[in-house]
């Protein structure tokens, strides 16, 4: 009995023990607890602190860059800043505090603080704008992803991604054009530097025949102006000869009416004069001429030349050379001062008188041209005629020679004055050269010729916009200047901006200032490959951006 009352009694021993053990384990457990919530409020309220301070360090970078645009964030990050005008600096606490420090609003592009500041709605999604700072937290929502009304005052949606898929879908298309354009343009390019290669290199082979065929035209003129010297002392000759011709045959008739004139003064005096008669006295001359020297002396040219000039004189003047007075004149006498015929004289002597013997035997003229032409082969005057189809060749050849020459030097003017435009960076505007583009607006049309003009037409009448001056803007416009002057105002003048597009035309010409012409011209030739991979990265950032953000669309 007493060892099971021990066993109870031990065993409520152990059940005593065993309670006071939870209870104390129970104790601990409520103490550890405790620790711990005080432990985690205290940790909660650390957190709470430290987001607090987050919070207000990220709201006040928010507000300190708000409005500025990605690109001038670094001119913002200098504990010390200077207005864009210079005529100041502040201190960065000083931005966007909404009071104005910078005449020019530099201090606070995210406030309406300042009457010239300028908000940057960033607008990812869509187009970036820039605004004026009035316009910041008025009420209404301008930037469409609402950022200039941050104030609270005013919930603006962001439409950005919605109103921007018109913006992305033109984007694409340009640069599918860019795409098909950048091919067109390497093509080009290449044509191009393939056309100046050939220019030059004919340009080249042009100076070489130049130079060959100007020395084939100078041995040709020298060769034809021997002909014509020849020809036109052969002209002379003729010339002289005719002369000749016309005053022997004066002389002829000359002596012949004479003779005539004695045989009938012979017949009517019933006889003839002892003295020599004309026929004799030709005779005489005639031996005399033939004696001449043939050997072309002086005397016998100088001789020659003496007669023919008193020939040709008595010819024109009317008058009797000496020689003609002196062959005439002793007949004349003899007539004159004997009047009967001499014995011995019958109808048959008389028959061979002198004046049949004239007629009948070789003339005065025969005989003096005779002498003539012996002393003109013997000085050399007629020499052997000329070869008239050789100098005609040589006329051809030269007429030829000098019209290639002509068109030779054209060309290599035109082909000079060609390759020294700049026609690019890849000479890409080559084939620019001979080519116009025209383009009608209302009443008039616009013509632009690249390296040459530009003009205004209406109707018959035509008004110059502009010669070609240069390039402006890394190729990307054209500058035509020194047009018609305007009634009291400046010269005309033509800017071409130049863009991307698939086929060259001419578009859009306005006249934004007076006399200041502006005209756009699409062309595969601006399609550049850097520009290409720009408007790529651009799409790309939009769809990036509006990821990070977390649109519903995506």
């Amino acid at each position: 009995m007493d060892l099971s009352r021990a066993i109870q009694e031990k065993e409520k021993k152990i059940q005593n023990l065993s309670y006071s053990k939870i209870n104390k384990q129970h104790i601990n457990y409520r103490c550890i607890t405790k620790i711990m919530k005080v432990n985690i409020l205290f940790l909660l309220f650390s957190l709470l602190i430290t987001n607090f301070s987050l919070i207000s360090s990220t709201k006040s970078s928010f507000i300190s860059l708000l409005g500025v645009a990605p690109q001038d964030e670094n001119y913002y990050k200098t504990e010390t800043i200077k207005c864009r005008n210079g005529s100041k600096k502040f201190a960065r606490v000083q931005l966007n505090d909404d009071f104005c420090d910078c005449p020019d609003g530099t201090d606070e592009p995210g406030t309406s603080a300042c009457p010239h500041g300028k908000f940057y709605c960033m607008n990812v999604g869509h187009l970036p704008v820039s605004l004026h700072s009035s316009k910041v937290n008025d009420g209404i929502c301008d930037c469409c992803d609402g950022s200039d009304e941050y104030d609270g005052e005013v919930k603006c949606p962001n439409t950005c991604w919605e109103a921007g898929k018109v913006t992305r879908d033109k984007l694409k298309k340009k640069i599918d054009i860019y795409k098909e354009g950048v091919t067109i343009r390497k093509k080009e390019v290449e044509q191009a530097k393939q056309a100046i290669a050939k220019d030059k290199e004919e340009l080249s082979k042009l100076k070489n025949n130049e130079k060959s065929l100007k020395g084939l035209v100078k041995n040709l003129k020298a060769r034809k102006e021997q002909i014509e010297k020849a020809e036109e002392k052969e002209r002379l000759v003729k010339e002289k000869e005719e002369m000749m011709k016309m005053a022997a045959e004066d002389k002829s008739d000359d002596e012949h009416k004479e003779s005539s004139s004695s045989t009938t003064l012979d017949s009517e005096n019933n006889g003839l004069s002892n003295e020599p008669s004309v026929d004799q006295q030709q005779k005489d001359e005639y031996e005399n001429t033939e004696g001449l020297p043939t050997d072309g002396s002086e005397s016998t040219e100088g001789l020659l030349r003496e007669e023919l000039g008193r020939l040709v004189a008595s010819r024109w003047t009317g008058e009797k050379t000496e020689h003609q007075v002196e062959e005439v004149s002793p007949n004349k006498d003899n007539y004159g001062g004997n009047n009967e015929i001499p014995e011995g004289t019958d109808d048959k002597d008389h028959d061979n008188s002198d004046g049949v013997t004239i007629l009948n035997g070789p003339s005065l003229l025969e005989k003096i041209q005779d002498a003539a032409q012996n002393l003109f082969q013997a000085i050399n005057l007629f020499p052997a005629p000329l070869d008239k189809l050789d100098a005609n060749r040589v006329r051809k050849d030269y007429e030829d020679s000098t019209t290639r020459l002509s068109d030779i030097q054209e060309r290599i003017a035109s082909l000079t004055e060609k390759l020294k435009h700049d026609f690019g960076m890849e000479k890409e505007f080559y084939f620019y050269y001979d080519q116009c583009f025209e383009t009608k607006q209302d009443k008039y049309v616009y013509k632009v010729c690249p390296f040459k003009d530009a003009s205004q037409e209406e109707g018959y009448h035509i008004t110059q916009l502009g010669q070609w001056e240069k390039f402006e803007n890394s190729y990307g416009s054209m500058l035509f200047s020194n047009g018609d002057g305007c009634w009291n105002g400046p010269d005309r003048s033509l800017k071409v901006k130049l863009r991307c597009g698939l086929k060259t035309e001419l578009t859009d010409v306005k006249e934004p200032s007076r006399c200041e012409y502006v005209a756009l011209m699409s062309t595969p030739i601006r399609c550049l490959e850097g520009k290409l991979e720009e408007l790529e990265r651009k799409l790309e950032s939009m769809y990036n951006e509006q990821l990070q953000g977390g649109h519903d669309e995506l």
